[in-house]
């Protein structure tokens, strides 16, 4: 197995050989940056590098090309490729920007009414931070439809390629996460927030808190997983989500610990029941969760305390591949 981590120090190329105990490290790039996303394609790997630009690897991992610096001078939070066209992808920046595109990388353009959005809507820093687009989400049936989240600021929605916003927050936490659209009905589009999780039926016109404790809990990750239920038969029931009992100001402390917890939906994010996590003494936030494409049932674990675990749902135990990494945040599979 090849895994890709990216984590607060560089990203790390890790093989393992079930059976083998742990991992090990056999390339390294970017080392003092951080690598805040990572995504596969036909055309290659994607890294985002925030204070250096994108990356493109078509080695898997051996080496990484730079396809573009900081966009419009502002560093890089998020990357989303369309589901339609793997050469048309979209970019968001802190400060909030967002920018396309549409030959693989090759050249860029900036949505600009999305910044004058901004003005209007008036994004609000927190911190040392600018309000900035944490996450993209496309519409698998409808290639000019995007959703966009801006933390913390919400949600906005385009029907037609960026050229005009709409917001879409009516009952909705501001402090967005990750978007994510339901791709067997398009209507339906998931939010995790740092308020619980949130539900859309109507393209986001109007949001539900979900009525169980996730609606409730702070949310690290949230994804459709394409591989590693073994409870139903249903593509559509293959969705997991990370959550804390509290914010990072808190899990992030000496001896502070995140209470992580990690759900599994069977029924399209209807019910969500706990998945054990046997072996995992972590205090740390679960930061991604990926399915590993070769083996049903199986996945891996990344924490914001530098830890990888794999394990299968059929066991309900997880092992340890590699600790004292840096702070993991995102994982890849290849």
């Amino acid at each position: 197995m090849r895994i890709l981590a990216g984590t607060d120090d560089g990203l790390m190329v890790i093989r393992w050989i079930e059976g083998e105990r742990s991992g090990r490290t056999v390339e390294k790039h970017f080392e003092g940056r951080q690598v805040y996303r990572l995504a596969a394609t036909a055309h290659g790997i994607w890294a985002v590098v925030p204070e250096e630009g994108i990356f493109r690897s078509g080695d898997r991992g051996d080496s990484f090309e730079r396809v573009a610096e900081r966009l419009g001078g502002a560093m890089i939070r998020s990357l989303t490729v369309s589901p339609r066209d793997p050469s048309v992808i979209y970019a968001g920046t802190e400060p909030a920007g967002l920018f396309v595109s549409n030959n693989g990388g090759a050249d860029w353009e900036e949505l600009p009414e999305f910044r004058v959005l901004g003005v209007r809507e008036s994004w609000r820093d927190y911190g040392k931070r600018s309000a900035h687009v944490e996450t993209i989400a496309c519409d698998p049936h409808e290639p000019r439809r995007i959703y966009v989240g801006v933390e913390i600021g919400g949600v906005y929605r385009t029907d037609d390629g960026g050229a005009s916003w709409t917001p879409i927050n009516e009952g909705i936490f501001d402090d967005i996460h990750e978007l994510q659209v339901d791709p067997w009905d398009p209507s339906r589009v998931f939010a995790a927030t740092g308020g619980g999780l949130h539900i859309s039926r109507d393209r986001g016109l109007h949001w539900r808190r979900h009525e169980s404790e996730v609606g409730e809990l702070y949310c690290t990750r949230f994804d459709l997983v394409s591989r590693g239920a073994d409870v139903s038969d249903s593509l559509q029931s293959r969705l997991v989500l990370a959550t804390t009992d509290n914010t990072p100001s808190e899990w992030g402390r000496r001896r502070g610990d995140a209470k992580a917890r990690l759900w599994l939906s069977t029924d399209g994010g209807n019910t969500w029941v706990p998945v054990q996590l046997s072996g995992i003494r972590d205090k740390g936030a679960i930061s991604d969760v990926t399915a590993d494409p070769a083996t049903e049932g199986s996945a891996l674990i990344g924490t914001s305390s530098g830890n990888l675990y794999f394990g299968r749902a059929a066991d309900r135990k997880w092992t340890r591949l590699m600790f004292g990494m840096p702070s993991i945040r995102s994982l890849l599979v290849i």
